[in-house]
């Protein structure tokens, strides 16, 4: 009986310690497996190139402008960038306001390959156009004609002009730029509409029309060497009253000059500028047209080889110089895009690799 009990003792001992051993066994993998998933999850992404304060831009747009990166956010991937412009003294940089966007770092990065300065975001000026209360004057170059409030002129009953906004806001040097809305009040029918920089000549626009007394129609035709940057507006009325709008308007450079336009065999229109020239995909965008023969009923579209073409949702014609056409960009469209024009007659025209899109 004795020697059963001891038997039986020893095997649940046995038993016993094949447990604890088969434990430990099996917890060493749990630890381990822990481990390794935790390396992976913490596992750094691809690093941003830009970083706060970086200027960068594309290698197709102007030397004078650029993106300024407000922030980069690692947990969205994403950056937040304003435009910025050069002084005058060349150095950088001012932003015309405080409008920014916040765009994926993947595409962003793959449009904007040049990194031209890096700077203080915190010591960067905001120039908002602003309305001239005080009579203005038109600085000119020598031998131009002067634009100025004449002295001592004696004011009429009629309402003193405001300027409140312009569109578009921007045109690219050597082009006609066709000026669909300047808003303001008290506008009088033979008003003049100049645009005026110190030490630059003034460019007087043509076909000035007085559409009501809140709003004119103008054309500007920058001259191939306007200097580049930003203008102030001058609306001078018959009776001698003035109105200046000061960094209302810019000059972009044509970074194309001579080769921007293209047109198919067919010809009739005639593409100079895009403007902006850069966009991303997934996005909804107005891209204002500049060139020659828009005719009503025109039609507007973006072709690229291997991909589908993108119509225009909507196309609004300014002029025979200018329109506006709107995009909603599909999500994987990257790369240069063609943009062709058509009008009812068939006649076509190609601005070849107009638009970059990231």
């Amino acid at each position: 009986m004795n020697r059963k009990s001891g038997f039986v003792i020893i095997v649940l001992v046995v038993l016993f310690t094949s447990v604890l051993i088969a434990g430990c066994t099996n917890s060493a993998p749990a630890n381990n497996s822990t481990v390794q998933t935790t390396a992976i999850a913490t596992a750094p992404s691809t690093a941003a190139l830009y970083r706060a304060g970086d200027i960068v831009r594309s290698p197709k747009t102007a030397e004078e402008t650029g993106y300024l990166i407000l922030k980069y956010d690692a947990g969205a991937d994403s950056y937040e960038r304003a435009f910025i412009y050069r002084n005058d003294d060349g150095s950088w940089g001012y932003r015309v306001d405080s409008e920014s966007l916040t765009l994926p770092r993947p595409a962003f990065e793959k449009i904007n390959t040049v990194k031209v300065a890096h700077v203080d975001p915190s010591g960067v000026s905001l120039k908002k156009p602003a309305v001239t209360t005080q009579p203005v004057t038109a600085v000119t170059s020598p031998g131009s004609a002067a634009a100025t409030t004449p002295p001592g002129t004696t004011k009429t009953p009629g309402m003193k002009p405001q300027i409140k906004g312009i569109t578009p806001e921007s045109g690219i040097a050597g082009t006609s730029v066709s000026i669909s809305d300047l808003k303001g009040d008290g506008f009088q029918n033979g008003a003049s509409v100049i645009l005026a920089r110190s030490g630059s000549q003034n460019i007087s626009a043509t076909s000035v029309n007085t559409l009501s007394a809140k709003q004119l129609s103008c054309t500007f035709l920058l001259p191939a060497n306007a200097t580049i940057g930003i203008w102030d507006l001058l609306v001078i009325n018959p009776d001698g009253q003035s109105a200046g709008y000061t960094n209302g308007f810019t000059v972009r450079a044509n970074t194309n000059p001579t080769t921007a336009t293209t047109t198919s065999p067919t010809a009739g229109i005639s593409i100079t500028s895009i403007d902006p020239t850069n966009a991303y995909s997934g996005n909804y965008y107005s891209f204002t047209l500049q060139g020659s023969n828009f005719k009503d009923g025109i039609t507007c579209k973006l072709t690229k080889s291997g991909k589908p073409n993108i119509p225009a949702s909507t196309v609004q014609r300014t002029s025979d110089t200018q329109m506006q056409c709107f995009f909603a960009i599909p999500s994987g469209s990257m790369g240069a895009w063609n943009v062709v024009l058509e009008n009812t007659d068939g006649t076509t025209g190609t601005l070849t690799d107009g638009l970059t899109v990231g």
